[in-house]
């Protein structure tokens, strides 16, 4: 049963009795917190309601940005708060409709100091599973670079134009991915399919080597496995295979390399030959100061010094290890295993330069990163690009606020950790379209023979 118009209920606080339960403690504060949350009211939120656990990791401003991105347009109703004690912490949930959208709202209620205060906050919609749209077809496809490795894929294009049309190819971060790069609660690349698909330019994408036949490549390849075999043989293929249908356009397909995927880009280009690259959270900085810095972040805050300085000083060991793999023999580089790769996987990728590579290219680039990413640092990795094509007319850079590694806006009490990519999301309207935008530019170009 709903309760209608829980917006209007008036800002009279309702007396707690000594008698009144804890789920009924917790309720009335439930619906009160809605009730703030309308009326804007996030810095009362925070002083009235928050434990000092979460008013450290999840300030009035944050909470204000998720509320907003999340709410719709005109509030209507609230479904009735459900309330479960499990141990120490009482759940509360409901759901906020609006006119235009439905957020589903979440709190974990602790004892504080003889209190009842707010130890988890957790604002959302409900996961919309992408649709195709109507102005966008879709096939499938197989890709195989290698006998014995057929890959899925899909190729998005334009239906309610006439082609070639030029395309891109969507490239994949690290670790076991499948064509739509799917993590937790994001899809971007079947985002970023659809999107550019709706802005006239086709899309391919499949899954990666390591999520479809990782069994296989650990017996074929074993310690001599490298990214050739995981990213760049079927990237060029993919590339390859754009380049002879009809339906595209040879001379205007794309690299769009995503993380280590666009620390590729320039080493898929220089194979397949494609018109240009565009990469998304890509680092030019060697690959082993990446892992190091991603090590150092993902420390807990809320460990004993001494603790931290023990997990600091097995990073920095971890990095010599790995900064060494350059130098070594094949042989000797095999011998050393980290995060199920060999040394050697790491000791081929440290032979190429990417971000020189990538110059040396003269192709044209767009180079995009979230201001938010914790993976790949805007203030390290986006900076080394700015520097290596400052006055390059090549490329084009451009970083967006509140956006993380995976172009979606960065949100929640855990923004900043993995746990934020389940906080269901899309990437940023205005990342597709300065994708699309910065393509179009280069066919014109073309046509202008510049």
């Amino acid at each position: 049963m709903r309760k209608r118009c829980v917006f209007l209920f008036s800002l009279t606080l309702l007396i707690l009795s000594a008698c009144m339960s804890q789920e009924d403690t917790v309720k009335e504060k439930t619906e009160e917190v809605i009730y703030q949350l309308h009326e804007e009211a996030y810095q009362q939120i925070e002083q009235d309601f928050f434990s000092e656990a979460l008013r450290d990791k999840y300030p009035a401003a944050d909470l204000q940005q998720s509320w907003e991105a999340n709410r719709g347009d005109t509030p209507e109703e609230i479904s009735e708060v459900k309330v479960a004690t499990k141990e120490e912490v009482t759940v509360a949930s409901s759901e906020v409709i609006f006119n235009d959208a439905t957020v589903e709202v979440e709190m974990r209620w602790v004892e504080e100091k003889e209190e009842t205060k707010l130890n988890s906050l957790r604002i959302q919609r409900p996961p919309q599973e992408l649709t195709l749209p109507d102005s966008v077809t879709e096939e499938e496809m197989i890709i195989e670079a290698e006998e014995g490795y057929p890959l899925k894929a899909k190729l998005t294009l334009p239906a309610d134009k006439e082609g070639p049309f030029p395309a891109v190819v969507l490239v994949h971060g690290s670790g076991p991915s499948n064509m739509d790069e799917e993590i937790f609660a994001y899809k971007p690349f079947k985002d970023i399919a659809y999107g550019l698909g709706e802005e006239g330019i086709a899309v391919l994408r499949y899954d990666k080597r390591t999520y479809a036949h990782v069994e296989k490549m650990m017996e074929d390849f074993g310690a001599e496995q490298t990214v050739n075999e995981e990213t760049i043989d079927d990237a060029v293929e993919a590339a390859t295979l754009l380049q002879a249908d009809e339906r595209i356009q040879a001379d205007h397909v794309y690299i769009g390399g995503h993380s280590l995927g666009g620390m590729l880009a320039p080493r898929i280009d220089d194979q397949a030959g494609t018109a240009g690259m565009i990469i998304l959270a890509g680092p030019p900085r060697p690959f082993w100061e990446i892992i190091y810095d991603q090590q150092v972040n993902a420390i807990p805050e809320n460990l004993s010094d001494e603790a931290k300085e023990k997990q600091i000083d097995q990073a920095d060991a971890l990095k010599e290890l790995l900064a060494s793999l350059q130098d070594m023999p094949k042989e000797e580089a095999m011998r050393y295993h980290f995060a199920g790769m060999s040394g050697y996987y790491f000791h081929e990728m440290a032979q190429y330069d990417v971000g020189q590579l990538a110059l040396d290219s003269k192709k044209p680039m767009l180079i995009l990163q979230g201001e938010a990413d914790f993976q790949i640092s805007a203030e390290k990795d986006f900076a080394a690009w700015q520097s290596l094509f400052d006055n390059e007319p090549q490329a084009v850079l451009k970083s967006y606020p509140n956006l993380n590694h995976s172009f979606i806006l960065s949100q929640g009490e855990n923004k900043g950790t993995a746990q934020e990519y389940e906080i269901p999301g899309h990437v940023d309207k205005q990342v597709i379209s300065d994708i699309s935008d910065w393509i179009h530019e280069q066919g014109r170009n073309k046509e202008k023979g510049e």
